[in-house]
């Protein structure tokens, strides 16, 4: 697999042991194909429906795991009528599954026998999930805060769970230190594979919304995986003359936590670290420094997006909201729904707008609601 570091250009190789660019840079694919309709399979109900472009080392799974094409279903939401995107319903109960197949088929290609990662829960989780279906072995370092529910998750897959005390940091630099010969960094964060998997989410907008693009996405934003596959996937069909134009990209964080926010607020062309301002219901937002900074400060330019933060009690509320309409998500899936109120009354009658619904809410701790 060709990647390429967009904070210094260098263009390789993908390796299990540079898992990141000398510079520190996180690898992104080198060139995603150009979009062509006819590389669809249409005969596929997954992720594996796009693997013709891709870009990676593999075009079809190794093995089945049933990720992609979430249903796409029209709400009415206060006065507006929106899409929800279910990416809860995927096989680990999140979004996260979505990259994570694409990555670990291209490192199982690659000849990793052991995966290791860093995460708050949603990630790891599918990580393990992943991992039993592969048959490798599996090491998740948690920050020792994350759900009970989520490291219970993890471990019942059988992967080793190993709490780290501290911020979420500390579990990201434990789980580096323990790479080793024969162990990838299978991490959501850095993998380009990952970011490739994620794209796939904005050909099956496009598919389900009758070939059209969407006007406004709201997403709850922490590394920005997500975030960043919808830019680059609308960015192909916009390049292939297939749409007319890019939707508006929301990244909606935690107030407490919300480092994308504070640059973005200050025009800044990088992302500091933040401290946190407290505890956030919305764990999986708690990233104090995304590691593809640039990248987010740029997809929020070239899409005339925005970034918001919200507070936890907006947030909550959110969470109610949708369980009201027979959907249960976690805090960090409600962010997406608490910025989208925050905003809505200035979208215009008749634009489309989706929110997708990122992670299961049996996943969390009770929250009243």
């Amino acid at each position: 697999m060709r990647v390429r570091c967009h904070d210094c250009g260098t263009e390789t190789e993908f390796t299990l042991e540079g898992w990141r660019c000398d510079c520190g840079g996180a690898w992104e694919p080198a060139t995603l194909p150009d979009f062509d309709p006819e590389k669809i399979n249409p005969e596929d109900r997954s992720i594996w429906r796009y693997g013709k472009l891709l870009g990676l080392d593999v075009r079809s799974p190794f093995r089945r795991m049933g990720v992609g094409w979430t249903p796409l279903v029209p709400v009415k939401f206060g006065k507006h009528d929106i899409y929800l995107k279910l990416e809860y319903l995927s096989p680990s109960g999140s979004f996260k599954d979505r990259g994570v197949n694409a990555m670990v088929n291209q490192l199982a290609v690659m000849g990793a026998k052991t995966v290791v990662e860093d995460s708050s829960g949603n990630a790891g989780a599918s990580l393990a999930a992943h991992a039993a279906r592969f048959g490798l072995r599996a090491q998740i370092y948690v920050p020792a805060y994350a759900s009970p529910a989520k490291q219970h998750q993890i471990a019942v897959y059988g992967a080793a769970v190993r709490p780290i005390p501290g911020l979420r940091k500390a579990a990201e630099e434990a789980a580096q230190a323990a790479v080793g010969p024969g162990t990838a960094y299978a991490s959501h964060a850095y993998n380009p594979a990952y970011l490739a998997g994620q794209v796939t989410a904005a050909y099956e907008i496009w598919e389900q919304l009758g070939r059209r693009a969407p006007d406004w996405i709201f997403l709850p934003t922490a590394q920005g995986g997500q975030f960043l596959g919808l830019w680059f996937g609308f960015s192909r069909l916009l390049a292939a003359g297939l749409v007319d134009h890019l939707p508006r990209l929301i990244a909606v964080q935690a107030a407490r936590v919300a480092p994308i926010y504070k640059a973005w607020k200050e025009g800044l062309d990088r992302i500091p670290a933040v401290e946190p301002a407290g505890k956030t219901v919305a764990e999986g937002v708690a990233i104090l420094q995304p590691v593809r900074d640039r990248r987010l400060l740029q997809a929020l330019r070239e899409t005339n997006g925005m970034a918001l933060a919200v507070e936890e009690e907006a947030i909550l509320e959110a969470q109610g909201a949708l369980a009201g309409l027979g959907y249960y998500v976690e805090p960090t899936s409600a962010v997406a729904v608490a910025g989208f109120q925050a905003v809505a009354e200035g979208i215009g009658e008749g634009e489309t707008v989706i929110i997708p619904l990122t992670g299961n809410g049996l996943k969390g701790a009770p929250t009243k609601v």
